[in-house]
């Protein structure tokens, strides 16, 4: 094939053509393209070649290499004890099933109350008399004074004779 010839060209419409000449591209607004890639991360393919040498490990194996084994069924029966305690276990719950309701008779539960004697009421008033009394104390009347600490140091003999007693 031979390229067209530019007769044979299509034609720019003329309003178009200056359009185009006299376009600002200042006035066109900046845009960051984003590349999609769509290739696997490393991870991936990591995953599928360990994903394929499975596959091919597990299509490649050969039977012939196994060894024949014949299974052994082991049944272990309880011992004395574990029957022992099933028995009991099922008769206490035979007992509880064939309990009969209506033999028990009829009680009415009395409620008592045991309220405090005159000499408990007395001592927590005054405990009471007496939280109140320091919750309430005025400190305003208070007088300030100044503590001076006191404090004689032993003698030289003294600690002489306290080493030579030890």
């Amino acid at each position: 094939m031979s390229s067209p010839s530019k007769e044979n060209l299509p034609k720019v419409p003329a309003p178009l053509k200056d359009e185009l000449a006299q376009f600002d591209s200042s006035k066109m607004k900046h845009t960051e393209t984003q590349e999609k890639c769509s290739l696997p991360s490393k991870d991936d393919v990591q995953q599928e070649k360990a994903h394929n040498s499975i596959l091919t490990g597990v299509e490649g194996f050969e039977r012939s290499r196994l060894n024949s084994v014949e299974t052994q069924e082991k049944v272990i029966l309880p011992n004395a004890e574990d029957l022992a305690q099933e028995k009991v276990q099922q008769s206490f719950l035979n007992g509880v099933r064939s309990f009969k309701r209506n033999s028990l008779k009829h009680t009415d539960t009395e409620e008592k109350f045991f309220l405090p004697t005159n000499d408990v009421i007395e001592q927590e008033k005054g405990h009471q008399k007496l939280v109140h009394g320091i919750e309430n104390f005025d400190t305003s009347n208070l007088k300030h004074a100044e503590t001076l600490e006191k404090n004689i140091l032993p003698s030289k003999e003294a600690i002489a004779m306290e080493k030579s007693a030890a």
